[in-house]
């Protein structure tokens, strides 16, 4: 009989210790993390379990909004940094992120910046993968009447090579549509030096009364309405599951 007694009760802390172990445990602090290279995310799916609270270490190539949807999080990206997005994995499921990359239209001379160019000097950029979708702005920082935008389709196969061509008044043209992988060059044929300049002069009044403000202030306006409907890339997935 206590033989039986001791069997049973062997038998019955081995049924609880399997319990045990197929038992999720108490919720964790996890960091975990992600970059996000040309509209691709590594890693793609993050496994996580239900109550854990986890810090995605994101380091993303070009600045940018982090999206988990479902969960209706949001966060502002910087680029060429880590930045620590928070949340508590309440919700089993799967959910996708997005990411909505932002031009750095507000960094003067922030994607590039010429050395001055004297007449019939040129200078060349390449528009990289990446900015897909955006509107870069250009000017020349010594006439700010030589103005423009590039437009980057999201589209393949428009990679060209295009001139721009600047003149004692106006850049020509002054709004181009391009792919990525273009390369731009810039050709000062104006009768004094000049610059190249991503991004928008800080004085919104053109130089030497060329043009009016209310022109320039029009312009941007276009420009943050055609960033604003740049699309957000499904870059991957959170499974949160049941502990």
């Amino acid at each position: 009989m206590n033989t039986k007694l001791a069997s049973l009760i062997a038998m019955l802390m081995v049924i609880g210790l399997l319990a045990a172990a197929c038992g999720g445990g108490e919720p964790e602090d996890i960091d975990i993390p992600v970059t996000i290279t040309e509209g691709k995310m590594s890693p793609e799916t993050i496994k996580v379990k239900q109550g854990d609270t986890v810090t995605l270490q994101i380091d993303a190539d070009v600045p940018g909004e982090f999206h988990l949807h479902t969960y209706d999080i949001e966060s502002d990206i910087p680029g060429g940094e880590t930045a620590d997005f928070l949340f508590v994995a309440d919700a089993t499921g799967r959910f996708k992120i997005t990411y909505h990359p932002q031009a750095e239209m507000d960094n003067h001379g922030g994607l590039f910046e010429s050395e001055e160019l004297k007449p019939g000097d040129t200078f060349s950029y390449e528009v990289a993968d990446h900015q897909a979708g955006e509107t870069v702005p250009f000017h020349s920082h010594l006439r700010p009447a030589l103005a423009g935008s590039i437009i980057v389709s999201q589209e393949p196969g428009q990679t060209a090579t295009v001139e721009i061509r600047y003149s004692d008044t106006v850049a020509e043209p002054h709004e181009v549509n391009v792919g990525p992988g273009t390369v731009i060059t810039w050709v000062n044929n104006s009768s004094e030096p000049q610059t190249v300049i991503s991004g928008l002069h800080a004085d919104m009044v053109m130089a030497d009364g060329m043009a009016d403000g209310m022109a320039m202030e029009d312009q941007q306006h276009q420009e943050d309405e055609h960033q604003d409907e740049a699309a957000e890339i499904e870059v991957g997935f959170l499974e949160v599951q049941p502990r």
